[in-house]
């Protein structure tokens, strides 16, 4: 085979020793290692303790005559390529062995060098694309065994991911559900941009789809502990007196009680908490600082910002998309990571509705 280095080995088996010793002759420049003995039993030895490729034996010999010696060699070694010797080139002795052992072929006594020659060289190569097959055949089945193992390990991994998340979207649409009672149709819309705008974000800064694609999911229970926050705070259009701002930021350290601790919800624990925390340190409610805030938040306080800058609320007019940019600007490297800013700024925005980055579903969508 080409790429393999194999051995070419030949038994050669004849009770008359001027024979083997003229073919030894005759085959020495054709790189075989060759193996003789003088009977069947002996050439039965040699089968066992060598790995023969290729067996050339006389049909008239003492004790154990070739027919039977090759028809034991197929019964030992069935992948060797058996060749008759005779003398006689009888049909009927040749049908005999190829009936019985399954011979190769058959050379007749004289010989001619070129014949022989060619005659066990077509014998190698049949045996060696016999036992590269084998190869193969064994090879395959190995993968296959190892492809039905990593089969039945993945499906056990996605039973138990499947178990988990439908625990955990269960647990989701609760919170969700809960939030849509407590929220008008405009904040439920917020979700929704916030969203977009963080996995866009995420996408932007280099991100695997399915990393910002985890973010955004999270991102739309940043605000879910403002259920626990009076509604008479959260709806009033004046000022926060400092008492009711104090409760107001209490919704950060609340959303994280309301979204426990399963390992699924990690993330948007992350980003409840800290989505108020400012680059410079003067956010809510730790005081965090520049890259101690966890990436996740301070994604998504780019995305909440920028959308409720350009939204109305009770509090405040909406601003058009130059001013919000405008505005984030001036809060790079105070409130807002300066790289995160600097990503969201550089994001392509649809031509038909400047107040929305581009839908990188949508784009996914409209390339498949």
């Amino acid at each position: 085979m080409q790429g393999r280095v194999t051995v070419r080995n030949l038994l050669i088996v004849d009770d008359e020793p001027q024979i083997l010793n003229s073919l030894k002759r005759e085959l020495k420049a054709e790189g075989y290692c060759i193996h003789t003995a003088e009977n069947g039993r002996a050439g039965l030895e040699v089968i066992g303790a060598s790995d023969i490729g290729v067996v050339l034996s006389d049909q008239m010999m003492p004790q154990m005559d070739g027919i039977a010696f090759l028809e034991e060699v197929k019964r030992r070694r069935p992948d060797a390529i058996r060749i008759m010797l005779t003398a006689h080139g009888s049909f009927d002795s040749a049908s005999k062995a190829i009936n019985r052992s399954n011979v190769f072929g058959y050379l007749t006594k004289p010989w001619h060098s070129e014949d022989l020659k060619a005659f066990l060289s077509r014998a190698f190569e049949h045996y060696e694309l016999v036992m590269e097959n084998r190869r193969l055949q064994r090879l395959t089945e190995e993968q296959n065994e190892q492809l039905q193992q990593f089969n039945r390990e993945l499906e056990s991994i996605v039973r138990e991911r499947t178990a988990q998340l439908t625990e955990a979207v269960r647990e989701g649409i609760m919170m969700m559900a809960l939030a849509a009672e407590a929220k008008d149709d405009e904040t439920g819309m917020h979700i929704h941009r916030v969203f977009n705008l963080t996995l866009r974000i995420g996408l932007q800064l280099g991100l695997g789809f399915g990393e910002a694609e985890q973010f955004a999911f999270s991102s739309m229970m940043h605000d879910v502990g403002k259920l626990m926050i009076p509604d008479e705070i959260l709806r009033n259009t004046e000022d926060l007196t400092d008492e009711e701002t104090e409760i107001m930021k209490q919704h950060t350290v609340l959303g994280v009680r309301m979204l426990g601790s399963k390992p699924f919800y990690r993330i948007a624990r992350d980003i409840a908490l800290s989505h108020h925390e400012r680059w410079d340190g003067n956010g809510y409610p730790y005081g965090l600082k520049e890259e101690s805030i966890p990436l996740a938040a301070r994604i998504v306080a780019v995305a909440d910002r920028f959308d409720t800058l350009v939204h109305p609320r009770p509090y405040k007019r909406k601003l058009a998309i130059d001013e919000a940019r405008t505005a984030l600007r001036g809060e790079s490297g105070k409130a807002l990571d300066p790289a995160i800013l600097e990503a969201f700024l550089e994001m392509r925005w649809d031509v038909d509705d400047d107040s929305r980055p581009a839908n990188p579903l949508y784009e996914r969508r409209k390339q498949s």
